[in-house]
């Protein structure tokens, strides 16, 4: 099955995990409107971000956003879901991905039925371990509030835990959570994107945009793994 587009290419949908973890970094967009949205999206793309996650609300407000972000080469997810009825409306947008706020496995189990990439949201290790369980493909980890990168290593010692990715991240100290395990970084509140549309400050949200894939890229040329911005 063929989902995404990226620079002209089509992907397979078992290529899309894979796609976001070489992305390293996916931005959390809420609470803009939607011809805004647009404009902050382009800024966020022109600093290098190559996956968004819009809010289950943006998307029912305006479902074609999904297509516009994915025809200009993004990796676009549906996110705040809580339920299969949600992710099932919001697969038929055509999303690279879902993600849920809670671990629920009929979330889980309307991506199976849909060929979607699911992430899930655990706190504790055992909230953790079902995501995990249930077949989701990554699972969103709070840690920040939770004791930080020191959670992730605890996590992946004492769980085994994989395929985490590290939710609403600061914009400095991200770096740790990378040495710790995690595979994703999700940018949300940190970045003040309604903040910087209101005042219409592209250049600065590119620059964040920038300096954070910049960072990574060079994390992960330190320890020899593929640049965020290469291309399969």
């Amino acid at each position: 099955m063929y989902l995404a587009r990226r620079d002209g290419n089509l992907l397979k949908r078992e290529e899309l995990p894979e796609c976001l973890r070489e992305s390293g970094v996916v931005v959390a967009v809420r609470d803009i409107d939607e011809q805004q949205l647009l404009r902050a999206v382009a800024a966020l793309n022109e600093g290098g971000v190559r996956a968004v996650e819009l809010s289950y609300t943006s998307v029912r407000r305006a479902g074609w956003l999904v297509q516009s972000l994915k025809e200009r080469g993004l990796l676009v997810g549906v996110g705040s879901i809580t339920r299969s009825p949600q992710a099932r409306e919001s697969g038929a947008l055509g999303p690279d991905f879902i993600t849920a706020t809670v671990t629920a496995p009929d979330v889980v189990s309307a991506c199976i039925e849909m060929d979607m990439t699911c992430i899930l949201t655990g706190f504790t290790p055992t909230e953790i371990w079902r995501a995990q369980e249930m077949g989701a493909d990554f699972v969103k980890v709070p840690a920040q509030t939770l004791g930080g990168p020191d959670y992730i290593h605890s996590l992946r010692e004492t769980l085994s835990a994989r395929h985490l990715v590290g939710a609403e991240m600061p914009l400095d100290g991200y770096l740790p959570y990378l040495e710790a395990g995690v595979e994703l970084l999700e940018f949300g509140s940190s970045l003040a994107l309604p903040e910087l549309v209101e005042r219409e400050n592209w250049a600065e949200i590119s620059r964040r945009a920038s300096k954070i894939v910049s960072a990574c890229e060079g994390w992960k040329a330190k320890h020899k793994l593929p640049d965020i911005g290469s291309q399969p």
